[in-house]
């Protein structure tokens, strides 16, 4: 049992000790909508019975259900949006992919060529790939990606 808490206080001091898995991605607008759906059918199902919740002051179920219902208005509204986001930074990844494609072929076939400005094309190229890939790695990412675990030392 010590064992548990020795380990735990390492969690709660910020040195976990591993690192944290990625999110896992589901169809998350359709469970919070089903969550949402259902705390509205158990708030109507129990509508009926208020006299009896008030009798033995079990109000609050009723209201916790109403509660459930309109926080899941919010939770739709917020993943609907989250989801948009991350179609729309996949569609510009996609699209700086349909880019970037043709330039890098051109560059393959006329790198037998050694001119000095196509040197400096290529160097400029080269640089605006490595900045992409920069903004590409998971933890650059807002919606999806995380920050790293912080190291050991």
């Amino acid at each position: 049992m010590a064992a548990f808490f020795s380990g735990l206080s390492d969690v709660v001091k910020g040195n976990p000790q591993h690192e944290a898995p990625e999110p896992l991605e589901g169809p998350v607008v359709a469970t919070v909508v089903g969550g949402t759906i259902l705390w509205f059918a158990l708030f109507l199902v129990q509508l009926p019975f208020y006299g009896w919740f008030d009798d033995r002051g079990r109000t609050w179920w009723l209201w916790t259900c109403l509660a459930g219902g309109g926080l899941g208005l919010i939770g739709i509204w917020y993943v609907r949006r989250r989801d948009a986001a991350i179609k729309r930074e996949q569609a510009g990844r996609t699209a700086r992919t349909d880019r970037t494609a043709p330039r890098d072929r051109a560059d393959r076939t006329a790198g037998t060529a050694d001119t000095a400005g196509t040197a400096d094309t290529a160097d400029t190229a080269d640089t605006a790939d490595t900045a992409e890939a920069a903004s590409d790695a998971p933890g650059a990412d807002p919606l999806r990606g995380h920050a790293p675990a912080p190291s050991a030392d």
